[in-house]
């Protein structure tokens, strides 16, 4: 409490607020997450103390089910299905606004400068390039490779789950993360969909206690999208817990124990390499070190609520200007930063006690740095891609009335910001 106190007056006096509205909104979105973070601490201290310890650690408690490749297939062409009606939708919608199309790649245009090829991380274009002999177009192949990505992604989230849930709940969860109105931009080209895979497959070696294969994938996480080395504290969290909740006995009794366990505390240094490869990849493409990071993260020079101060401010000021035209735009900027935020508090407060701490921890440290970010506008894009939230969702909504009614009305702001995105109000094209 002293700390984040502490931090909330050093944002009055280091970039205070323009308006009383923008100090009331900054200060209940903080308050919120203030309250959220005091529930977690305990259960994170209570996870590294071996108190309380993951599913998979317990002994005799085995809770994995079992995915045949045959239900992992017919998943995987499922939701490649369900992405190509709205790949199908989006393109009949630029179609319809711009009267023309000559391609079923003409939707494109919209997506292309999300990531610029000199500021995107390296392993998104390198691996998009296998995709180049479908199409003999670097565009058209991240498409697509996006495509293949999400959809590999869900299946492996359903996987994912069927640690601590049943198949029921599995399914939920892959349904709100497609449903979740900013997936929509899973679909272009950015590396959002190739970091959701490798994140996911990460978590589901860290859940099979397979330390060393899950720092591999959050290495090759990290050099795929900046938010990878949140993988790190998750993957830490739940190997400290493996560590002090099996007896020394348990331990010493698997075979070539000692070598595993050198291999497997050394792996963590995997983390730090893909951050020091994506830097020096930015390095020799732009000669700046920080441009990955800075162009998703903008510049990290405030606390917390003072980025909730200039993100409300910004808003007030823009409503002086708006018209019937603009107000689109202001509400499409405005409402998904705030309404993510305000939907991961919620989460962490309710997810604790109720899913893998280390799942939660993840959740806290994505907000965390959502909250000390130097630009607002794409907070909830990046959230998105943090697997631990529509698993959260998931095991939180179990009344089925509760269920259709996240799913409509996630499924009303996709169409919404799906169809403002598609024509232009708000994304790239702003």
């Amino acid at each position: 409490m002293t700390v984040l106190a502490a931090l909330y007056g050093l944002s009055f006096y280091l970039s205070p607020p323009k308006y009383w509205e923008s100090a009331v909104l900054a200060t209940a979105i903080y308050g919120l997450f203030a309250v959220s973070l005091i529930v977690f601490v305990p259960h994170l201290t209570s996870l590294l103390a071996g108190v309380e310890q993951p599913h998979l650690i317990r002994t005799g408690d085995r809770t994995y089910r079992r995915c045949g490749t045959r239900e992992i297939g017919k998943l995987i062409l499922l939701i490649m299905g369900f992405r190509l009606i709205q790949v199908l939708v989006a393109y009949l919608i630029h179609y319809l606004h711009f009267g023309y199309g000559s391609t079923f790649f003409e939707v494109q245009r919209v997506w292309l400068d999300f990531y610029r090829p000199e500021t995107m991380f390296p392993l998104y274009g390198y691996v998009s390039r296998v995709f180049w002999i479908f199409t003999f177009n670097y565009n058209h192949a991240r498409f697509i490779g996006s495509f293949v990505f999400t959809a590999c992604a869900g299946a492996a989230l359903y996987a994912l789950v069927l640690f601590d849930f049943n198949r029921q709940t599995a399914r939920r969860a892959v349904r709100f993360l497609f449903f979740l109105p900013m997936s929509c931009l899973l679909l272009g080209t950015v590396p959002d969909g190739l970091f959701l895979l490798l994140s996911v497959l990460a978590l589901l070696w860290m859940r099979k206690r397979r330390f060393v294969l899950a720092n591999v994938f959050a290495m090759l996480a990290v050099t795929a999208h900046a938010l990878g080395f949140l993988l790190f504290f998750p993957i830490l969290a739940e190997y400290v817990a493996y560590l002090v909740g099996n007896s020394r006995v348990a331990r010493e009794a698997e075979k070539w124990y000692l070598v595993k366990q050198i291999l497997r505390s050394v792996s963590f240094v995997l983390i730090p390499i893909g951050v020091l490869l994506v830097m020096l990849y930015s390095l020799w493409t732009v000669f700046d070190p920080f441009a990955c990071y800075r162009e998703v993260f903008g510049n990290i020079t405030t606390t917390m609520p003072g980025t909730l101060f200039r993100f409300f401010d910004t808003a007030i000021d823009s409503t002086a200007m708006v018209t019937a035209q603009t107000a689109p735009n202001l509400l499409a900027s405005v409402l998904p930063p705030v309404l993510y935020l305000i939907g991961a508090c919620v989460l962490i407060l309710l997810g604790c006690g109720k899913i893998d701490t280390s799942y939660v921890l993840m959740m806290v440290v994505s907000v965390t740095l959502m909250l000390m970010k130097g630009r607002a506008d794409d907070i909830a894009q990046l959230l998105t891609v943090v697997a631990p939230f529509p698993i959260a969702i998931a095991a939180l909504v179990k009344k089925r009335w509760l269920n259709y009614l996240l799913l409509i009305l996630f499924g009303a702001g996709w169409i919404l910001y799906f169809y403002a995105f598609i024509i232009g109000i708000v994304g790239n094209a702003v």
